[in-house]
């Protein structure tokens, strides 16, 4: 009984759902329609068991009516078609269309005559008292009715006589090519016809085409070892299939399917499913020519979908056996397996894999696939530095892959680390020696030895090993001493790398370290000063200890605290400063000191105090300009700072022919009046220099712009 619920789910919804082309809502009456040149089929059926034993007892009203563009289904005018309405046949009309049935299509006479039997009005009725064993006999009764009303709708889903019989299809031939139209359904109940449930369906009448459901694309093939799968998505179109199969490219086909295959959902379902079908024992690399038939529910079975699919073989040769990966050479790993080439007929070669991790990314490494006879590899591409994991694959003719297991080889390291770097190494005036080593990037880098020395031409002492690693990961730091009150002025050091493997890498750079002493610089002297109004030139004597490295000025302005550093001077024959970072009317306080290599600093030299002049100058215009061929003149165009827009600016401007040529002054403008100006050029002239300058109510001037040069 649970399967006739399925099937009763499964045809309802799919019904149902096809009906629902403009109704908003699932309706009591589903309905269906299908166009033809002169007529239109129309589909349709109850939507519960008690609705359609009532059908069968009063019948369909069926209506029409054109269709109107924005106008509901319920707003149209409807017309009954003719025979309206529509019930089951009676016993005359039952056997009238058998006598005129197709005696061949002997499946839809058997469908025809079950519906006429299980929708017998006086068959439907129950004998005996349906309270006579409590809620069992109910339960037996309603499971007898929903198994009469899934049977009938299978077999009107089947057979046009069983649908005719059962007032569940009729053809409508009042109808105009063209025309689109409304029809709608309803139980034939005069004493509920304001709230009658009706079945809407839209349709135009037009030819029909059989093959309208035909999409090869829409089957998806998996070809299997020796069997074809494949898929298709349900549709409201059908509920159904049948398949075909030729062997002989598409000549004969013989039907696979005994019945029309239905698929099954559970009661109560409504989301999407596919349709399958799988053929077995079949001929590896052979075609075969499908074609799948769907079944809708006007009795027919339309082509869907005609394809050609091939068995394939799937089945992967043995795994090899992976005996061996040696490190036999420095750059190379030799790996060795085993197959036996009769458990493999197919067996077309190998690959040879590798990955720095047991259960990580496995790429190839041999370039082509080797022979099927080959058993052995020598990989020179390994990791030196790191781990190296292999696996061999076996490929058959069909492309299929077996997999060995993973196979683990340990590196003979004969490589010395690289020569370390020394980056930096200084010594204090206390004889601390601080030396940095740029660290070594090897994966089994363990550390450095420290060799010290008094002379380069000396035997190098170890004085510390560093092997733990323990001065971190990014900068190798070491600490050292030693005295000053030596008679050697210097200290060399160098350093050698060992890996875990005590392999042992050349000796860095040697490097020298001078002791530094105790007595600071000779101070430098202030010698000389002069005054602009936009800098002051500061002239001096460098400090005349030969470990000075430095001469520092500085300066601050008088009433502030602290002093800045203004110049770093380490060229002894420079003798002169310019501080042009001063601000014009100010008092500023210089003095100087030198520093040593040892870091020393010397006393403060000599200062001096300065007043810096004040500063009339205006601010400086900008001037550009271009030379038009036409007019065959220059335009200048001035530039002026916006904080003289409030003050009375003349612009002088002045131009010369060369750079050997005496400036001369061409014209002087307002500039409130004059923002460019035009000059023409003498017959003959190719080059024009410009450059302007401003001048205020006071006769205070800005400096000259820079040179503007005009060529033509």
């Amino acid at each position: 009984m649970k399967k006739i619920f399925f099937i009763l789910s499964y045809l309802l919804i799919s019904f149902i759902v096809n009906a629902q082309n403009d109704s908003a809502s699932k309706p009591a009456i589903a309905i269906v329609a299908r166009s033809y040149n002169d007529h239109i089929v129309l589909r349709y059926f109850a939507g519960s068991p008690a609705l359609f034993n009532k059908a069968n007892t009063v019948g369909y009203v069926i209506e029409r009516a054109v269709y109107k563009e924005n106008i509901p289904f319920e707003k149209l005018i409807f017309i009954a078609i003719k025979g309206s309405p529509f019930k089951r046949w009676t016993e005359t009309q039952w056997e009238s269309g058998f006598k005129q049935s197709d005696k061949k299509d002997s499946n839809a006479n058997k469908l025809a005559g079950f519906a006429m039997a299980i929708s017998d009005s006086n068959a439907a009725k129950t004998k005996g008292d349906v309270l006579e064993n409590g809620l069992q006999s109910l339960k037996e009764e309603r499971d007898n009715q929903d198994m009469k009303f899934a049977y009938a709708l299978i077999a009107a889903n089947r057979s046009k006589m069983a649908a005719e019989g059962l007032a569940l299809r009729v053809s409508d031939y009042d109808v105009a090519v063209g025309t689109e139209y409304v029809y709608r359904v309803c139980i034939n109940d005069n004493s509920k016809k304001d709230k009658l449930d009706y079945g809407y369906v839209r349709i135009k009448c037009q030819p029909f085409n059989e093959r309208y459901l035909t999409n090869n694309k829409t089957v998806s093939v998996v070809e299997g070892d020796e069997k074809i799968s494949f898929s298709f998505p349900e549709s409201k179109e059908y509920f159904a299939f049948n398949v075909e199969r030729s062997d002989d490219g598409g000549v004969t086909y013989k039907k696979l399917t005994s019945s029309p295959s239905l698929k099954l959902r559970a009661h109560g379902y409504t989301g999407k499913s596919d349709h399958g079908y799988s053929d077995s024992s079949l001929t590896n690399y052979k075609k075969y020519v499908y074609r799948v038939f769907v079944s809708t529910a006007f009795a027919d079975d339309l082509l869907l979908s005609e394809f050609i699919a091939m068995p394939r073989d799937k089945t992967p040769p043995p795994s090899p056996f992976l005996k061996s990966a040696t490190h036999i050479k420095p750059k190379q790993v030799e790996l060795i397996w085993e197959l036996n080439a009769k458990d493999a007929p197919d067996l077309k070669g190998f690959n040879v894999k590798r990955s720095d991790k047991i259960k990580g990314q496995f790429n190839l490494i041999s370039k082509n696939i080797l022979s099927k006879t080959t058993r052995n590899y020598i990989d020179e591409s390994f990791d030196v530095d790191g781990t190296n994991y292999y696996v061999v694959e076996a490929l058959d003719t069909a492309g299929n892959i077996s997999q060995s297991l993973t196979a683990y080889v340990t590196l003979i390291d004969s490589t010395p680390p690289a020569i370390p770097i020394i980056s930096s190494a200084i010594i204090d005036s206390v004889g601390k020696i601080i030396i940095k080593v740029k660290p070594n990037t090897e994966k089994d880098f363990m550390g450095y030895q420290v060799l010290k020395a008094n002379s380069k031409e000396h035997d190098f002492s170890v004085i510390e090993e560093t092997f733990k690693d323990s001065l971190g990961h990014t900068t190798f730091t070491i600490y050292d001493s030693t005295t000053l009150n030596t008679l050697t002025k210097n200290i060399y050091y160098k350093l050698v790398a060992f890996d875990y493997h005590f392999n042992q890498s050349k000796a860095s750079k040697i490097i020298e370290l001078k002791k530094r002493d105790t007595i600071p610089p000779v101070s430098p002297v202030i010698t000389d000063f002069a005054i602009t109004d936009t800098s002051v030139i500061i002239r001096f004597a460098n400090s005349s200890s030969e470990d000075a490295v430095q001469n520092i000025l500085l300066r601050k302005e008088v009433g502030k605290e602290k002093f800045d550093s203004v110049f770093y001077n380490s060229n002894t024959a420079v003798t002169e400063f310019n501080d042009t970072k001063i601000v014009s009317g100010k008092t500023y306080q210089y003095i100087m000191i030198a520093k040593d290599d040892g870091g020393l600093l010397s006393k403060l030299s000599n200062s001096i105090q300065l007043k810096t002049l004040l500063n009339t100058k205006i601010p400086t215009p900008i001037l550009t300009g271009l030379y038009n061929d036409k007019t065959k003149k220059v335009s200048l165009v001035f530039e002026i700072d916006q904080k003289l827009n409030s003050k009375k600016i003349k612009i002088e401007i002045y131009k010369r022919s060369d750079k050997k040529s005496k400036w001369v002054n061409v014209k002087t403008v307002d500039a409130d009046k004059n923002k460019n100006y035009s000059d023409e050029l003498a017959d003959g002239q190719k080059t024009m220099l410009y450059i302007i300058r401003l001048v205020d109510e006071k006769n205070n001037t800005s400096n000259f712009s820079k040179e503007l040069l005009i060529q033509l």
